[in-house]
């Protein structure tokens, strides 16, 4: 019973925070909307699905800080799974500079999709899942 509560408390805190975090989204698409200034607008739609990754690894890794072992680093996933999925979420981000010239193609199909979010979330979740007891 000790157990599911614990889940139960990280899923509804989890959930708290996507709740409000789309709150702030919604309100920065307006302000976005409105000024025709959108550059926090597209660095929060970047960050934040890598926060959401974060709080969803967190729990497992509260329980990993708790025991007393050696930590390691994992560089093998940060290289394979890390570097990829940290190339699409910033990919919005190259389409502005004169690197997304030669991907401009590539670069609008991660932008209209999501993606982008998916791989945000993966990422978010990678960065803390590399760090291991």
């Amino acid at each position: 019973m000790k157990r599911f509560m614990y889940y139960f408390v990280w899923v509804f805190f989890i959930g708290f925070i996507c709740y409000l975090g789309s709150l702030y989204y919604m309100s920065l698409k307006s302000i976005a909307q409105t000024t025709f200034d959108n550059k926090l607008f597209l660095i929060y739609s970047l960050v934040f699905p890598v926060i959401i990754g974060m709080l969803l690894k967190l729990p497992v890794l509260v329980k990993d800080i708790q025991q007393q072992k050696k930590w390691t680093f994992d560089w093998v996933k940060l290289l394979a799974i890390g570097a990829p999925t940290f190339f699409i979420v910033t990919s919005p981000i190259w389409i502005y500079t004169s690197f997304g010239e030669h991907f401009s193609d590539y670069l609008r199909i991660t932008i209209s999709t999501p993606f982008a979010t998916a791989a945000g979330i993966v990422l978010g979740y990678c960065l803390l899942d590399i760090l291991k007891k």
